[in-house]
This record gives structure tokens, sequence and C-alpha cells, in this order.
């Protein structure tokens, strides 16, 4: 397996860690066709033509709303009331959210790794997807179980990169920043753990640029998730 790139180096750090907190799209699994199928539905019913997948894929990570206005945006549609259209992307992502979507290669095995020989580790999900769909992913593809602690984007009174939901989370299951790692593949999922003093790892096989992350200066990045299990801390 492929060593861990650190990238910054902090003097508190490696310590055991505790609490790893996991985005879920582009760091668990690989949603991104079904995402973009959702949205170009979505313009098909606005008589809109489909976008090429780089022109949604900025638009990616920071919640529905976000996502939403700016594909009604790229598409060069009205996109200053656009609760009904949020509306109706749920409904078109509910039916299609595992047509394609699957685990990241090694997440299945990683996760169990760590949660059999982890010394107590918790793993928790914190994705900018509303709750109740992270938890029908989740479920659907047989991952829940790995998780202490499941919340979404709807879960707290913020949303990444605000650094609330981290701290919520650490405040929920007891665990202190200096023992909390925060992975995911976005600059929002970097913003908020830095915010909230817990180390960072970068996904960069996800749906970001590796460029964006990096110049975010993450504690660590990783190219596979597997990757995650070298990190100093995650293993005893």
């Amino acid at each position: 397996m492929p060593a861990i790139v650190p990238l910054f180096t902090n003097p508190c750090y490696p310590m055991p860690v505790r609490l790893l907190i996991c985005d879920l799209d582009g760091t668990l699994v690989d949603s991104f066709r079904d995402i973009v199928t959702s949205c170009n539905l979505l313009l098909a019913s606005l008589d809109a033509p489909p976008l090429a997948d780089e022109r949604i894929r900025p638009w990616i990570g920071r919640g529905v709303g976000y996502l939403v206005h700016g594909v009604l945006r790229e598409a060069g549609l009205p996109a200053d009331d656009d609760t009904a259209f949020v509306s109706q992307f749920r409904a078109l992502y509910r039916q299609h959210a595992l047509d394609e979507t699957c685990p990241y290669p090694g997440v299945r095995e990683s996760l169990r790794r760590i949660t059999e020989d982890g010394g107590g580790l918790s793993i928790a999900i914190l994705s900018n997807k509303p709750e109740r769909a992270t938890r029908e992913i989740l479920e659907a593809l047989q991952l829940s179980t790995f998780f202490t602690l499941i919340a979404g984007g709807d879960s707290f009174e913020e949303m990444k990169p605000s650094p609330v939901p981290v701290l919520r989370i650490m405040e929920i299951l007891g665990t202190p920043a200096a023992e909390t790692a925060i992975l995911g593949d976005s600059v929002y999922d970097l913003q908020a753990g830095k915010a909230a003093g817990v180390q960072t790892i970068a996904a960069t096989y996800g749906f970001q640029p590796v460029e964006m992350l990096k110049a975010l200066e993450p504690d660590y990045t990783v190219s596979a998730f597997g990757e995650v299990l070298n990190i100093p801390g995650i293993l005893p």
C-alpha cells in the first residue's frame, strides 16, 4: 500500500485518533454519475439541455441548495427563487441515488479494519447531503453499521465549511480536537476541520482538483481510502 503523504507538520501530531469524521460523496462513495444524472433530469424537466460533467462538478459538495442554484445558473435559467427546484431535485435524486453509486475500492475492508483494530476509535459521517439521504445510501450499501454517528447538512444549524458540525460531533461523542481527524475530498471538509482545530486529511481521489486541496495545506493526503490506515494514530 502506498505511503500517505504528510504535507504539513503540526507539533501536536501524531496523537492517537479517537474520532475519525468522514465525508460521504467523493470520499467513501463514488456518487458522481448519479448526481450528474439527477441534475440533468432536472434541467430536462425545464426544457434545458444537459450540462457537461465539468460544469456540474464545481457545485457539488456544499449542499443541495448550492448545487441546484449553480446548475440552474450554468444552464442560463433564473436561479433567484429555486426552492421548488430544490424539492424537485431531491425527488429525482431519491429515484436515482443508487443507480451507479458504490463504495470506493478498499472502503469496506478499511472501515472493518478500523472498527476491529482501531483500539476504540469511533467513525462518524458528516455529509452536506441531507441526513435522510445520507442514511439511505449508507444502509443500501451496507455501510451504516461502521459508524457511531451519521450527520447530514441539515443535522445541525450550519453545514461545512462551517466548523459548527465538526464541533457538535466532537461534543456529542466527547472527543477533543487533539484526538479528532476529518477526511474529505473537498475544500469544505478541510476548511471545516481547520476551523475546528482538528487534523485534516485530503482525499485526492474524489471530486475536487488536487491543487485546490493542497492549497489548504492539509495535514495528510491519501490517494486511496485504504491509505488512511497508514496515518499515525489511526491504528494502535
